[in-house]
């Protein structure tokens, strides 16, 4: 009895490394990392900026689409943004437009979270901004 006992313990010791090498390469199959990266240009919809006209903005951006087995996630990150088309509606509107456009821009490219910093004096222009930087991403699938 003692005999058989010690050959079971001993078979079952040998297929344990077997069940964990077979585990182990299955495991790693599952987790192979699928990457796909795409490099787009989006103008976004014209914005109404208030009294002061309206805002477009050209968004360059890449995607990355990051799949693990059966889980995906994107994110996005802005590579460059054209200078956003505001007409000169009036001399204010084009103060404004020299002033807070390049601050915004700024902004924008430099992001750290998911908040940009609005532009004091030229608050219609920011929320305006922001709308339509959120479209031009929507648009890009973002």
């Amino acid at each position: 009895m003692r005999k058989t006992l010690t050959v079971l313990a001993c078979s079952a010791a040998l297929t344990v490394p077997v069940g964990n090498v077979w585990a182990a390469t299955h495991a790693r199959a599952a987790q192979k990392k699928k990457v796909v990266t795409v490099a787009k240009s989006v103008v976004s919809p014209v914005v109404d900026v208030s009294r002061w006209g309206q805002l477009e903005v050209q968004v360059k951006l890449t995607l990355t689409t990051t799949t693990v087995g059966t889980k995906a996630t994107k994110s996005f990150k802005i590579t460059g943004l054209g200078f956003p088309v505001y007409p000169q509606h009036t001399d204010r509107s084009a103060f404004i437009s020299q002033k807070a456009l390049p601050l915004l821009r700024q902004e924008v490219l430099q992001i750290k979270g998911n908040s940009i910093q609005l532009i004091s004096g030229a608050t219609d222009t920011s929320y305006a901004f922001v709308q339509a930087l959120r479209g031009a991403l929507a648009k890009a699938g973002a």
